[in-house]
C-alpha cells in the first residue's frame, strides 16, 4: 500500500474547548440584607440604565432613618439654642464646640441610613440584557462580608468570547491577532470565525495541569449564540500556502526485517541504505521507503529529509540541508504497508492434533 506525496497548502492548528460568555457583564448585588420584596425584570429582559430592577422590604432602614433625622434636629436644636447662649455670654466656648460635634455625627447618621435606604431599592447600573437572576420574591438576601448576587447583566450579546484552556506546552506558539475557528454542539456544521484577542499570564493549576486563559472573539450579529455554549475552538498558529506534504501514516510505517538478507557491504548494491544520522541530535529527521523503478519491477528504495510543520494528518517535506535539493519529489509513490504480511511469528502456529506426552 502506498500514498503519493502531495503539494498543498498545510495549517498548523492547536485545537481546546471553552465556554462562550459576553464580553462585557454585571453582577448586580445588593449592600443591605432583607427580604426581596419586588422583582421588576427577568430572564431576557431588556434593561436601561437606573431602571427599577428590584426592591427590598425598606421598613426596617425607614425606621433607621427617621430615627437618625430625629437625633439630627435635636442635635441642631440644642446647638442653635448653645449659640445665643454664647453671644450672652452665658456658657463656655467647650460648650458649644460640644453642641457642634453632636450636630456632625448626627448629621453623619442621617447620611449612612439615607443610603441605606436607597439601597432598598436596586436599579441596573448599564443598558443591557438579563441572562441570569438569582432570586425569588419573598427570599432573603444576606449582604455580609461580599454582596450576594441577583442579577447578571450582559451589556452587548452580539460580542461574546470563547474563554479557553490552553496547556503550558502550546500557549508559547499563540499570539495576538491569530486566526481561529470554533463549533458549537447547539448548530453542527456552522464554523464561527475569530481570533485571539488575548492572552492571560495568570495560570491555572488543576491536579498539577498547568494551563492559560486564551480569550477568542466571537461576533453574534444574528444573536445565535447564547452564555454558557462549550465551543471547540481551533487556533491557526502558522500557515504555509504550498509545500511538499505527506501523510503521517507513511512516518510510522517500518521496513519488515529479513533475516536472510545479507549484510550491507560495498559490493551488495541491493542493500537499502542507512538512515543518516540526525545531526546535533535533532529528532526531526525521518524517512521513508519509496517505489522506484517500472510497475513489475519496483523496488523500496529509503529516502530522508527533516520535517517541518504538521497539522496532526500531514507533515512538511524539508531537504536534509538548506542548500540542497529535496529528494522526494511529488507523485512519489511512499509506502504505507505491505499487504498480506503476517504479524505472527513462526513459533506460535497451532498444532493440529493433540499434544502427546
Amino acid at each position: 500500500m502506498t500514498v503519493s506525496v502531495e503539494e498543498g497548502p498545510l495549517i498548523a492548528t492547536i485545537r481546546a474547548s471553552g465556554t462562550l460568555n459576553p464580553v462585557r457583564s454585571v453582577t448586580i448585588g445588593t449592600g443591605v440584607s432583607g427580604m426581596i420584596r419586588e422583582l421588576t425584570v427577568d430572564f431576557n429582559d431588556r434593561v436601561k440604565q437606573g431602571q427599577v430592577i428590584a426592591k427590598i422590604d425598606p421598613r426596617e432602614f425607614q425606621a433607621k432613618f427617621d430615627q437618625a433625622q430625629a437625633n439630627y434636629d435635636l442635635a441642631l436644636r440644642n446647638h442653635q439654642y448653645n449659640e445665643r447662649l454664647m453671644k450672652e455670654g452665658f456658657i463656655s466656648e467647650q460648650a458649644l464646640i460640644t453642641t457642634d460635634a453632636a450636630l456632625k455625627a448626627t448629621l453623619g447618621a442621617v447620611n449612612l441610613a439615607k443610603k441605606s435606604l436607597d439601597d432598598t431599592t436596586i436599579r441596573s447600573p448599564v443598558d443591557g440584557v438579563v441572562v441570569k437572576r438569582s432570586v425569588e420574591v419573598g427570599q432573603t438576601v444576606a449582604a455580609s462580608l461580599q454582596s450576594p448576587e441577583i442579577f447578571i447583566i450582559a451589556r452587548n450579546l452580539a460580542e461574546m468570547q470563547v474563554e479557553t484552556s490552553i496547556d503550558e506546552s502550546d500557549v508559547g506558539r499563540i499570539t495576538e491577532g491569530q486566526a481561529a475557528t470554533f463549533t458549537v454542539d447547539a448548530f453542527p456544521g456552522r464554523i464561527f470565525k475569530g481570533k485571539v484577542k488575548q492572552v492571560r499570564k495568570s495560570p491555572v493549576n488543576i491536579q498539577n495541569v498547568v494551563t492559560y486563559t486564551v480569550l477568542i472573539s466571537a461576533d453574534n450579529p444574528d444573536l445565535k449564540l447564547l452564555p454558557g455554549m462549550t465551543a471547540n475552538a481551533r487556533i491557526v498558529v502558522e500557515e504555509h500556502e504550498k509545500v511538499l506534504k505527506i501523510t503521517n501514516a507513511a512516518l510510522r510505517f517500518r521496513m519488515p526485517v529479513d533475516k536472510n538478507a545479507k549484510p550491507a557491504t560495498a559490493t551488495n548494491k541491493d542493500s537499502p541504505k542507512p538512515a543518516p544520522r540526525s545531526p546535533g541530535g535533532m529528532s526531526n529527521y525521518r524517512s521513508v521507503y519509496v517505489l522506484e523503478g517500472t510497475e513489475g519491477n519496483a523496488k523500496p528504495v529509503r529516502k530522508a529529509f527533516r520535517l517541518g510543520l504538521s497539522d496532526g494528518e500531514y507533515s512538511e517535506i524539508l531537504p536534509l540541508k538548506k542548500d540542497q535539493p529535496n529528494e522526494l519529489k511529488v507523485g512519489d509513490q511512499v509506502i504505507v504497508g505491505i499487504e498480506g504480511s503476517k504479524t505472527d511469528a513462526p513459533n506460535n502456529t497451532q498444532r493440529s492434533g493433540p499434544r502427546m506426552f
